[in-house]
C-alpha cells in the first residue's frame, strides 16, 4: 500500500508542475494540450512576447483547427471529435503562431475488481489506454491509489468490515488534462470467500467437455485438472466472470478427467476448493443379445448411477458402479446410451453418448405344432411358434420322407394353403422361419396330412384306414371318424382313441354310397384339429341269377323263374336270347322270366341273358351270363 502512494504521489507531482503550454513561437500559452473528448482548451496568455494584442482593442483571430469558424478573442475551444489539431492565432502586427492539440478517445478503464478475505479487495488494471491509473476505492473523490500503465497492475484495499462499496477508476496520461471518464463498479466486502461448485460436466466430443458452474461476483476462480485422478489436480485455467467454459484437446474416449474449481484468494494467496466432479471413460461394445456397458471414473461424492437409453432415462443404480449389461434389447435396433454420475448437492456428470445396433444370434427354436386340414383340392396349413422370436418370414418345404423336401413357398403369416396337394402323392411338409434377427430356425416337426383310404370286400364290407397323423410334438389324442350318406347327412360319429382302421360291416340295403373323414385330435390343447381327405365310398351292386330253372309248374316256386337280382339297383333292363342269337325275351322293369316266349313254352337248352342295370351310385353297366331250362321227366 505504501508503495502504491508513493507512484501515486510522484505521478499527481509530475502532472501539476504543468500549469501552462507554450505556442510554437512562444507567444501564447494554454492550460492543456492533450485530453479526451469532449476537451477543452483555454487560452490563458496571448502576450507572452508583446503588450495590449488580442484586446477589445486590438483584437485576434482564433482558429480551432477541427474545420470551426475563425473568431475573434475566443479564448476557450472545445474538441468533441478524437484527432491532432493545430490551434492558430493570428496577431495584427506580427503574424500568426500556434500549437498542437491532441484529442483522445475517452474510454472508460477496464479493470478487474476481486474479492478478498478479511473485507479486503484487489484491483487488477487490465487496461492498455492511459499512462496511469487513480483508483478511488470509496468513490468519494479521495485516490487512494495511483498506478502506472504497466502489465496487470493491482492494488489492494482492506474495508475493515463488511458492505457494498463503489470503485472508482480513472485514467490519465502524462501531460494530459484529467478529464477522462472514470469506470465505477459496485463491490461487497466479504469476511470468507464462499465455497465454489461446479454445477455441470458435460462430454461434448471425443476431444472437448463443458463445465457449468455459478460464479459469485468478483471472484477470481481457479480450474484445476486430474488425469484418470480424481486426487491430484494440477493448474489449469484461471476464470473470471464465465459460467461456463469449454475444454479442448482431451482424449475423451480414452481417459477420464477430474475437475475442481478454487475460489482464489489475491491478497493471500490461497485457495478455497470445491468437491470434484469427474468425467467417464465410457465404452459401449455390442454383444449377442446384451449391450454391454462399462466405464471407469473417479467415484468420490457420487450417489447414484443413471443411464440413460435413447434420450430416456432406464435406470438408476445407487453408488458408483463400472458396468452393465443391457439385454433387454431388440435385434436391427440403435440403442444410444449415456452415464450420469449424480453427485451430493445436485452436481451431476454426463458422459458423450454411445450407439450401437444391436443383435442376437440365438437359434430360434423349431415348429413343433402343424395342423393340416385337407381340402378338395389341396391342403391348409396352420400352425404356432414360439412367441419368444419374431418372424420375418416362414418358409414351406414339401417332399417324402426319405427322398427329400424343396422349398414351395414362403409367407409372413402362420398359415398356408397348398393348392398341389393330393391325397395320392403321400407329401409332407415342414415349417421353417427366419426371425427379425435373420437367424434360421432349427428344421421344424415333420408335417404329414391323414391320408384315408379304404377296400370294400365281396359282401360289402367297408374296411376304412388312414395314416397316423404326423405334426405335433405331443402326438394325437384321438381320432374321431364321421360317416355321412351320399347327399352329406351324418349317419354316426365315432371316437376311436389312436386306432387308425374301422371296419363298416354293417347291412345296408338303402346307402350305396358313403362318405368318411377322421379328424384328429391334438394331445396337447390350444391346437387346431386335423382333417383327412373326404373319402367316398361306393358298394357294388353284387348281383345273384341261379345258372338254371325249371318252368315246369311241378315246384318249386323259386325254380319256375329265372331273375337277375342285386343291392342297389334302380333300373335293370333284361334280354334273353336263343342259341341262334334270337332274342326270346325282353324286359325292363326287371320282371321274372317264365321260360316262355310269346306264350310258347320253349325247349331245354341253354339261353344267354343280357342285363343293363342303373344302379344308386347312377352307373351304368352290363352284365351277362348264361342260363339253362330244364325239364322233370315224368
Amino acid at each position: 500500500m505504501k508503495k502504491n502512494w508513493l507512484i501515486g504521489l510522484i505521478l499527481v507531482t509530475a502532472i501539476s508542475a504543468h500549469a501552462q503550454y507554450v505556442s510554437r513561437l512562444g507567444r501564447f500559452s494554454v492550460d492543456e494540450v492533450k485530453g479526451c473528448a469532449p476537451f477543452t482548451v483555454t487560452i490563458i496568455n496571448t502576450n507572452l512576447i508583446t503588450t495590449g494584442q488580442c484586446t477589445p482593442g486590438f483584437p485576434c483571430l482564433m482558429t480551432p483547427g477541427n474545420g470551426g469558424a475563425t473568431q475573434q478573442n475566443q479564448f476557450t475551444l472545445t474538441y468533441t471529435q478524437p484527432g491532432t489539431y493545430t490551434l492558430s492565432i493570428l496577431y495584427q502586427n506580427i503574424g500568426a503562431d500556434d500549437i498542437q492539440i491532441t484529442v483522445d478517445p475517452n474510454v472508460q478503464p477496464a479493470f478487474e475488481v476481486y474479492t478478498c478475505s478479511g473485507f479486503q479487495t484487489s484491483i487488477k488494471i487490465t487496461d492498455k489506454t492511459y499512462d496511469q491509473y487513480f483508483i478511488d476505492f470509496n468513490n468519494d473523490g479521495i485516490i487512494e491509489t495511483a498506478i502506472p500503465n504497466s502489465n496487470n497492475q493491482t492494488a489492494s484495499h482492506n474495508y475493515g468490515g463488511a458492505g457494498t462499496f463503489n470503485i472508482n477508476v480513472r485514467g490519465r496520461d502524462i501531460n494530459s488534462a484529467n478529464n477522462c471518464a472514470a469506470l465505477i463498479q459496485s463491490f461487497t466486502a466479504l469476511p470468507v470467500l464462499p465455497i465454489p461448485q461446479i454445477n455441470t460436466l458435460t462430454v461434448l466430443n471425443s476431444t472437448s467437455l463443458q463445465l457449468n458452474f455459478t460464479p459469485q461476483p468478483n471472484i477470481q476462480y481457479r480450474l484445476e485438472i486430474g488425469v484418470n485422478s480424481g486426487t491430484t489436480f494440477q493448474q489449469f485455467q484461471t476464470l473470471y466472470g464465465v459460467n461456463t467454459v469449454t475444454i479442448p484437446n482431451l482424449q475423451t474416449d480414452n481417459n477420464f478427467y477430474c475437475f475442481r474449481l478454487s475460489a482464489f484468494d489475491p491478497c493471500t494467496n490461497t485457495h478455497t476448493y470445491s468437491a470434484p466432479v469427474c468425467s467417464h471413460n465410457f465404452d459401449l461394445a455390442i454383444e449377442n443379445g446384451n449391450n454391454r456397458l462399462t466405464w471407469a471414473t473417479a467415484s468420490v461424492g457420487v450417489v447414484s448411477t443413471e443411464i440413460r437409453r435413447n434420450n430416456t432415462a432406464y435406470t438408476t443404480i445407487p453408488g458408483s458402479p463400472n458396468q452393465l449389461n443391457d439385454v433387454d434389447v431388440v435385434c436391427k435396433t440403435n440403442y444410444c446410451y449415456q452415464v450420469i454420475n449424480n453427485y451430493a448437492g445436485g452436481r451431476r456428470s454426463i458422459s458423450l453418448e454411445k450407439c450401437g445396433e444391436a443383435f442376437t444370434t440365438v437359434t430360434p427354436t423349431a415348429v413343433n405344432n402343424v395342423s393340416a386340414l385337407v381340402a378338395s383340392p389341396g391342403v391348409q396349413l396352420t400352425w404356432q411358434q414360439d412367441p419368444a422370436f419374431s418372424v420375418t418370414q416362414y418358409s414351406i418345404s414339401r417332399g417324402q420322407p426319405g427322398t427329400g423336401f424343396s422349398a414351395i413357398a414362403q409367407t409372413p403369416v402362420p398359415n398356408f394353403a397348398d393348392p398341389d396337394y393330393t391325397t395320392e402323392s403321400g407329401n409332407c411338409y415342414r415349417i421353417n422361419y427366419t426371425d427379425l434377427c435373420d437367424n434360421t430356425s432349427t428344421p421344424g416337426i415333420l408335417v404329414c396330412p391323414i391320408r384315408l383310404s379304404a377296400t370294400v370286400d365281396n359282401e360289402n364290407v367297408i374296411t376304412v384306414r388312414w395314416s397316423g397323423f404326423k405334426g405335433w410334438q405331443s402326438g394325437v389324442g384321438n381320432y374321431q371318424l364321421q360317416k355321412f350318406d351320399k347327399s352329406g347327412g351324418l349317419m354316426a360319429t365315432l371316437n376311436l382313441g389312436t386306432d387308425t382302421v374301422w371296419v363298416d360291416d354293417q347291412p345296408d340295403d338303402v346307402n350305396q354310397v358313403l362318405q368318411y373323414v377322421v379328424t384328429a385330435q391334438p394331445m396337447q390343447p390350444g391346437l387346431s384339429n386335423s382333417v383327412s381327405n373326404r373319402l367316398v365310398v361306393t358298394r357294388e351292386v353284387n348281383l345273384f341269377y341261379p345258372t338254371a330253372f325249371t318252368p315246369d309248374g311241378l315246384g318249386p316256386v323259386e325254380n319256375e323263374t329265372f331273375t337277375v337280382r342285386g343291392h342297389y339297383i334302380t333300373r335293370l333292363e333284361l334280354k334273353v336270347f336263343d342259341r341262334w342269337g334270337t332274342m326270346v325275351y325282353y324286359n325292363a322293369g326287371n320282371e321274372p322270366w317264365d321260360g316262355t316266349n310269346n306264350g310258347r313254352s320253349l325247349p331245354e337248352g341253354t339261353y344267354v341273358w343280357k342285363a343293363q342295370i342303373l344302379d344308386f351310385a347312377g352307373r351304368n353297366f352290363r352284365r351277362e351270363g348264361a342260363v339253362v331250362i330244364l325239364k322233370k321227366k315224368n
